[in-house]
């Protein structure tokens, strides 16, 4: 009988190690997984951060853009005003 006990302490010793082994890799690799998927997040964000900078930066480029295209046009009419004038008074 002391022969039993003696192996069932060891089964019982053996059990107990594996379980804390595994569940000490377990812990370790969802903290892993966690890290790198925070990480994997961070990338992500900063991407989408520098897309809206350079989609800002495009829309106020295009703002400006169209800005000087309404002042050219606005030129454009006053001079063709102009040149109807002239040629009415012409013709």
């Amino acid at each position: 009988m002391t022969q039993q006990m003696a192996l069932d302490m060891a089964q019982t010793s053996t059990i107990a190690s594996a379980v804390i082994v595994t569940t000490v890799i377990v812990v370790a690799g969802l903290v892993g997984l966690g890290l790198y998927r925070a990480r994997y997040a961070a990338t992500r964000e900063e991407g989408y951060r520098l897309l809206a900078e350079r989609s800002a930066d495009g829309g106020q480029a295009m703002a400006d853009e169209l800005t000087r295209v309404r002042a050219e046009l606005g030129e454009v009419r006053h001079r063709l005003a102009a040149l109807e004038k002239l040629l009415s008074q012409i013709g």
